[in-house]
């Protein structure tokens, strides 16, 4: 769940709790304004079992969401970025465009739409240094869709070509 809003607080406390809760512990706010941000995006505030505490849920199911991590195009080499131009064009019918999208500025890879992407990626041809980024962001972040993009951040610790 993303809930993006602009709050003046004295403090404001972040928990993580189980099966992806968070608890918010907000000082020096109007509870009503709070409370009329969270339903505007489309989800409901409720009282915790402790007074005090707010719970925010979400109405749709964890299978329902899909994490991605953009990322920029420096961490391919030209030839990952030929390839992958090339796989994302195909016109046939179950081809590797059904999880590999061309953006205009870079490319969508959704890696749910395969039992081993990493394995599909390597058998495709594409650079260790690339299939070292998937898995990595996969591993650690269990990102579902990864997109790279020529105007995404280059992220730490990983190769990046220049090209």
């Amino acid at each position: 769940m993303k809930l993006s809003l602009t709050v003046e607080a004295d403090v404001i406390n972040v928990l993580a709790l189980n099966a992806g809760r968070i608890a918010v512990d907000i000082d020096g706010i109007e509870l009503a304004a709070l409370i009329d941000v969270v339903c505007d995006n489309g989800y409901s505030l409720r009282v915790a079992d402790e007074p005090g505490k707010l719970v925010v849920e979400d109405p749709l199911p964890p299978v329902a969401r899909v994490n991605g991590i953009q990322c920029s195009t420096a961490h391919i080499s030209e030839a990952d970025n030929s390839l992958l131009y090339t796989l994302s064009h195909q016109h046939e019918d179950f081809g590797d465009q059904e999880w590999i999208s061309y953006t205009g500025s870079g490319y969508l890879l959704y890696l749910g739409a395969l039992s081993f992407p990493v394995l599909r990626l390597k058998r495709l041809g594409l650079s260790k240094a690339c299939r070292r980024l998937v898995v990595t962001l996969i591993r650690r972040y269990a990102a579902g869709i990864v997109h790279l993009d020529a105007f995404g951040e280059v992220l730490p610790g990983f190769a990046t070509f220049d090209w």
